[in-house]
């Protein structure tokens, strides 16, 4: 009896222990990470520069794509646009349950694509057919920052910040219609803290060598429609329209390559024209508006 007990003492210390130990029951199988992620590019035979992509990578089902010029998009297949001709490295990241893979390939664009002006709504508009310059609106309100649904001002401009700041009101931004952007600071640009400056107008010329780029000078541009939303994209490092450091999906510290601002008003008031628009830097937006007289 007594070494029956001994016995029965022991199993349920062994059964206890392994109770206690962690057991792989309880963990989740969240699978493999995608294997050998891939893209196919097709030429779209109908659409100059235009190029469909599409995941051939199996078991993902998140589908991220950078296409090198800018812009982005999500989907399993998509379609680019390239405006100039040139090399495009394209990254597609696909993702499922067991974690994230890229893949990129390089896109070469033989060729500008054509534009006739006068059949380019945006185009038309930007350079008027030719070139046309555009200044911030002198009002309350041209340089805006809040939520992406406008539900709220995070900060925005008053009037009289426009004497404060003359150097940012008398920079120009002048478009063509052969998609050159050309920027102007007159001479002098609004700097901040991230340039190295305490928030004041700097000559251009003392600006570090790291920030420079955002200097006078001049760079591409492409616009672009599709399901009824017009975007401008301003190419060439430290091409930016606004402020410098409002970014897709950050505000940054360096110049960028490229920047696709969203446009949400395009109108001919009663002297001028009115161009308004956004770039969401993550946490919201930063609005700008601009006039050309």
């Amino acid at each position: 009896m007594i070494k029956f007990r001994y016995v029965f003492i022991a199993i349920m210390m062994v059964t206890g222990f392994m109770a206690c130990e962690p057991d792989t029951d309880d963990k989740i199988a969240l699978g493999e990470v995608p294997a050998n992620a891939d893209f196919s590019i097709t030429a779209d035979a109908e659409n100059p520069n235009t190029y469909i992509l599409e995941n051939t990578t199996p078991g993902a089902f998140i589908y991220n794509w950078d296409f090198g010029n800018g812009t982005k998009k999500s989907g399993a297949k998509v379609s680019a646009f390239y405006q100039k001709k040139g090399d495009y490295v394209v990254i597609l990241t696909v993702a499922n349950a067991g974690g994230h893979k890229k893949v990129e390939k390089t896109i070469t664009v033989p060729e500008d694509a054509p534009i006739n002006c006068e059949d380019n709504e945006v185009l038309e508009f930007l350079s008027d057919c030719g070139q046309k310059v555009w200044k911030l609106n002198p009002d309350a309100g041209a340089l805006w920052v809040g939520p992406a649904d406008g539900s709220q001002t995070w900060w925005q401009n008053q009037v009289m910040e426009i004497d404060v700041r003359p150097c940012a009101w008398n920079d120009e931004w002048t478009f063509t219609d052969d998609l050159k952007m050309i920027y102007d600071t007159k001479g002098d640009l609004w700097a901040e803290d991230y340039m190295g400056f305490p928030f004041q107008c700097v000559d251009e010329n003392l600006l570090a060598d790291n920030v420079k780029p955002w200097a006078s000078g001049t760079h591409s541009y492409t616009v672009l429609t599709e399901g009824g939303v017009n975007t401008l994209s301003v190419n060439g490092l430290g091409a930016f329209i606004g402020l410098p450091k409002a970014t897709n999906g950050a505000e940054v510290k360096l110049p960028v390559s490229s920047i696709t601002y969203t446009i949400s008003k395009m109108e001919t008031r009663a002297n001028e024209d009115f161009l308004e628009i956004f770039v969401n830097f993550g946490p919201g937006i930063w609005r700008f508006q601009l006039v050309s007289k």
